[in-house]
């Protein structure tokens, strides 16, 4: 009878490692915010203040990406690494052919449930966003953490897009 009972046993384990080991991985867990950012290359799509701007004349500034953004710094690739730091890289067209290619001085942190990005550069120090959107394709962040331009940007958010370069 124990004999039997063993024989039970070891087939019903040998069973449940086969079964187990042979069912399909359809269940692959959703990527979390943090892969999502450290997955790759990512490029400025599109960046605008909400609202406009008015700067007289009756001419409101809200497409600051079109309107104001050269070409060399269009082509511009930030990399968000595991480790905490961020790479940018001047892409194929600088700006000032002076500039460094890549540099990698600023860092990064994910917060408040992965609903604020902040980013840390030593010459221009914090700056904060709400994460809008983040998943595999599209990063998008709303600040009112904006650089002093010579414009009144009081109450006014700033809207970037950025876009997964693969």
């Amino acid at each position: 009878m124990k004999n039997l009972f063993r024989i039970i046993a070891v087939m019903t384990v040998a069973m449940l490692l086969v079964t187990t080991s042979c069912k399909k991985d359809d269940d692959d867990p959703t990527p979390t915010p943090y892969e999502y950012l450290t997955a790759g290359d990512w490029k400025i799509t599109g960046m605008e203040f909400n609202p406009g701007i008015d700067i007289g004349l009756g001419i409101v500034i809200t497409d600051i990406y079109n309107d104001f953004m050269e070409d060399c710094s269009k082509d511009d690739l930030m990399t968000f690494n595991t480790d905490g730091t961020l790479t940018e890289d001047e892409g194929p067209t600088k700006c000032d052919p002076e500039d460094p290619q890549t540099t990698n001085d600023a860092t990064w942190t994910l917060t408040d449930n992965d609903k604020t990005l902040t980013m840390i550069d030593p010459d221009f120090g914090p700056s904060s966003a709400t994460v809008l959107v983040l998943n595999e394709t599209t990063l998008k962040l709303s600040s009112t953490d904006i650089p002093d331009i010579g414009l009144e940007t009081d109450d006014v958010t700033v809207i970037i897009t950025m876009t997964l370069q693969k």
